[in-house]
């Protein structure tokens, strides 16, 4: 557990140093399927604008990953608290942009039973994570995001299609958003696939976004199922 707090201190120290006038954002959400596996965040990311295209960024991300999986005869559960520090890049070109992040993961995984894996105890290795986003003139959004794990070599993309459905002259305080997402995740051991439906309020006076996600997954530990899911985006 040393290292875990190791991580926090060297974390915590960077965003000390970002100067008071960066700007500041909290996210923070939770996914979990039928089978009680999941992801759950909470983030805070400041960036620096360097010019009107340009920003370099921080995140520091402590999450809670649990997932299942089968060893012999044995169901196993692993339960795996951990911590992302990253730095990157944030590109702007008017309503599009494209964030790249590289930085560092720890975590510290219990398995039960307990039985032989590479995952298992205190890991420490590099993530990599980038985003695309885009509004069209049709009030449509595009959004890609796309993670790689250096602890398990795992491949995450999301990949998602919203429509703005209602305050289209801007006048009211909410607007809401309808979408649909896929998403994929595999390693050498595990492959995962789905997709659902999205419905998303944002509160402009707060720039805050607040979504509600659900629908249908398969992996190759339980074949077909579901997900749900919350997500919240708050800028200071």
């Amino acid at each position: 557990m040393k290292i875990f707090f190791h991580s926090i201190a060297i974390s915590l120290a960077f965003f000390l140093t970002v100067p008071v006038y960066a700007e500041t954002s909290i996210f923070a959400g939770g996914e979990v399927d039928n089978h009680a596996q999941g992801f759950t965040y909470l983030g805070l990311e400041l960036s620096k604008k360097l010019n009107d295209n340009f920003s370099l960024a921080g995140r520091l991300m402590p999450n809670y990953l649990t997932y299942q999986f089968r060893s012999g005869s044995d169901l196993v559960r692993a339960q795996s608290p951990g911590l992302y520090g990253l730095i990157g890049t944030k590109l702007a070109w008017g309503q599009t942009s494209v964030d790249l992040f590289g930085g560092v993961e720890y975590r510290h995984t219990n398995l039960k039973p307990d039985v032989s894996s590479s995952t298992k105890g205190d890991q420490v290795s590099g993530i990599v994570q980038g985003a695309f986003d885009t509004w069209i003139p049709s009030r449509t959004n595009f959004n890609l995001f796309v993670s790689f794990s250096g602890i398990s070599t795992f491949i995450y993309e999301r990949g998602r299609i919203k429509q703005q459905v209602t305050n289209f002259d801007y006048k009211d305080s909410n607007t809401i958003n309808l979408g649909v997402e896929q998403i994929t995740g595999r390693n050498a051991d595990f492959t995962e696939f789905g997709g659902g439906l999205i419905f998303e309020v944002f509160n402009i006076p707060n720039s805050m976004a607040f979504s509600v996600r659900g629908g249908y997954k398969h992996d190759t530990t339980f074949g077909h199922g579901g997900y749900g899911g919350l997500e919240l985006y708050k800028r200071l």
